[in-house]
């Protein structure tokens, strides 16, 4: 990793524990110091370095885009984190319907905390698609193909209405104590012959010996990818007959 990837890194990580912590704490009772607090590490460390990546990094960043890079790649970003989110929040719903009273508060506010997440993701990934890409189309994308990609995008979309969806089920920002429950809460959610995939960033064979152990016969296990950075595996569950 050069020098400058891991120094930004290592801000990234930093602002982004920081900003967690702070909203976290908000409507604990805490006094208008801490609000305060918030604001001040807003406007003299979070937009100085966006401020920073926009006059320094940004311009070395668009010419290798240019010779080496994709330019939607970050839109593709945004769809996993879109995906992902999506399925916690299924997974939460499902629990929600088996939940005693007193799991029932701290799951309402974990769909609350997922939903706001997505909601801000989302809200962000229209903005860059409608202020940068649409307009690009607009002006230098004749007319013609212009509803060819509208027309391939909504029989896209037609197809994918009636298909059964592999949900992603990306743990790898999950921390390692909370994995396996979340994964056996998501086999447990789905229908017969419905199945997930999981994203890891280790080949989670342990995991297949204690679905082994636990529901043999009961599921699929397919692996998809195979490192060495990204485990993708199809979990499946298989019908009664």
């Amino acid at each position: 990793m050069s020098t400058l990837s891991e120094a930004i890194r290592k801000h990234h990580q930093s602002l982004a524990r920081t900003l967690e912590a702070y909203a976290r704490g908000i409507g604990d009772g805490e006094p208008q110091s801490a609000h305060d607090s918030f604001v001040a590490f807003l406007k003299g460390d979070l937009l100085p370095h966006a401020r920073g990546e926009e006059r320094h990094l940004y311009g070395a960043v668009d010419s290798l885009v240019r010779e080496h890079g994709k330019a939607t790649a970050t839109m593709m970003v945004d769809h996993e984190f879109i995906n992902d989110y999506a399925a916690k929040i299924e997974l939460v719903t499902h629990r929600l319907q088996r939940a005693d009273d007193s799991e029932r508060a701290l799951l309402l506010r974990e769909l609350r905390e997922l939903s706001l997440r997505l909601d801000a993701i989302f809200e962000l990934h229209l903005a860059k698609e409608e202020r940068v890409y649409l307009p690009l189309i607009e002006k230098h994308l004749g007319e013609t193909h212009q509803r060819q990609v509208l027309e391939a995008i909504h029989e896209s979309y037609e197809e994918e209405k009636k298909m059964p969806i592999d949900r992603p089920l990306d743990v790898r920002n999950v921390v390692p104590r909370e994995r396996h429950t979340l994964i056996f809460d998501a086999f447990t959610a789905l229908e017969p012959d419905a199945a997930f995939v999981l994203i890891n960033d280790h080949d989670p064979r342990p995991l297949y010996y204690q679905f082994q152990a636990e529901h043999t016969g009961q599921f699929s296990w397919d692996y998809l990818e195979q490192g060495p950075e990204v485990w993708r595996v199809r979990i499946g569950r298989r019908s009664a007959h």
